[in-house]
């Protein structure tokens, strides 16, 4: 069984934990990560998720998971594409923390630029189907399409993929 630290509306932990999934009062929190991985070139790896899975079931997306009580947002989505890609990381970059108040949510971003070969990657048999390389102009599609996601998430990760490109093109 997992379980997540309880954050305050400020991100601040409140020294209590729950089990995860387990509903959040509206003065509670928890803690969600996300990873953009793209290649020198520009191009964005992203993961094709079970059909089993609750959330987005054979939906194509980024990485993504949640802290258990415990960790970093940082260990958190390192520990995350490890698991489901096999992919062991340590140099990744913090690039916003997205307050989603609708769901009690926190969504830590991170984006990691390094040249990965799809043949070199283990997926998670219980969490990833496929995964593959999309180019930038798919990547801001995809991201313009994540209705589910709130609009601050969807404009700051297109503006990260447009100033990414204009730097590459340069």
């Amino acid at each position: 069984m997992e379980y997540f630290d309880i954050l305050n509306r400020d991100g601040s932990q409140t020294g209590e934990i729950a089990i995860k999934d387990s509903p959040l009062l509206d003065d509670q929190y928890d803690l969600g990560v996300h990873a953009y991985i793209h290649d020198s070139k520009g191009n964005f790896l992203i993961q094709k998720r079970k059909m089993t899975k609750t959330f987005l079931p054979g939906g194509w997306d980024i990485h993504m998971g949640h802290v258990i009580a415990g960790e970093t947002s940082k260990e958190a989505i390192i520990r995350e594409i490890n698991e489901e890609l096999g992919i062991k990381l340590n140099d990744i970059t913090f690039l916003k923390r997205i307050l989603w108040e609708k769901y009690n949510h926190f969504i830590d971003i991170y984006v990691i630029c390094k040249d990965i070969d799809l043949s070199e990657l283990t997926l998670q048999d219980s969490e990833v189907d496929d995964a593959k390389y999309i180019s930038s102009t798919e990547m801001i599609e995809l991201i313009k399409n994540m209705d589910y996601r709130p609009e601050d998430y969807r404009i700051t990760m297109k503006d990260y993929v447009i100033k990414f490109i204009n730097s590459i093109n340069q």
